[in-house]
């Protein structure tokens, strides 16, 4: 088996389950069994010391299907992209909103995360996130796991403006804005789900067992379990 610097290799750890990273070199101790340092992929900040028989060789790209996988995105749209009545301060600015469900997805796409930016508030965007992503780091097998939502946010906005694209751009034609390159905000802005992200965002969570209730796949699993 080749286990040249830089291939990318399944980990198969006896300990801490499957992952996946890319070899940095091979540990130089006669004393020890065969093994290679592994960069692992996922916020780990050290390279792992892994024995070569935990190591497969696997093309550039490549994962375990995971239950992102299963989720079909109309689906998701169908139960997600609801009109509601939202107001962010007083009932005069009030009006009906409609959230977006992006098509971006993150590791296995297990953790649907809610974006609102300050100035699109309440209404929000739905990107379907790691589940491994947590709110603050920890200490976990002697390395730094710095896999944090807050870590991710700004690659999750430029998701969503890749694909939504953004409300206010420079717009050169635009009389009435000074030139130097800045946004034109004479008017509305392109209409949602683009989007606004130059103030700030918040995030939130859905709950399965809420989606589940709005699939309509909670009684089936109750009728099975029964």
């Amino acid at each position: 088996m080749s286990l040249t610097p830089g291939i990318r290799v399944r980990v198969q750890h006896p300990r801490y389950g499957r992952h996946y990273g890319a070899v940095v070199e091979r540990v130089a101790d006669p004393l020890q069994p065969p093994a290679h340092r592994v960069m692992i992929e996922g916020g780990f900040i050290n390279a792992w010391n892994c024995l070569d028989e935990w190591l497969t060789p696997v093309p550039p790209g490549f994962r375990d299907m995971v239950i992102g996988d299963l989720l079909n995105l109309d689906m998701l749209k169908a139960a997600i992209e609801v009109e509601f009545l939202g107001s962010l301060w007083t009932e005069g600015d009030c009006g009906m909103l409609t959230p977006y469900v992006c098509e971006a997805s993150f590791g296995d796409g297990f953790h649907l995360l809610t974006i609102s930016t300050i100035n699109q508030r309440p209404n929000y965007h739905v990107v379907r996130a790691c589940s491994s992503w947590r709110e603050s780091g920890k200490r976990w097998y002697h390395t730094y796991r710095d896999d944090t939502i807050g870590e991710h946010i700004d690659d999750v906005l430029t998701a969503i403006e890749e694909e939504c694209g953004p409300r206010y751009f420079i717009d050169e034609d635009c009389d009435t804005c000074e030139p130097g390159g800045y946004e034109c905000r004479c008017g509305d802005g392109q209409p949602w789900p683009a989007i606004e992200a130059d103030g700030g965002c918040s995030w939130g969570h859905i709950r399965w067992d809420w989606l589940m209730k709005q699939l309509g796949i909670a009684e089936q699993l109750d009728r099975i379990a029964a």
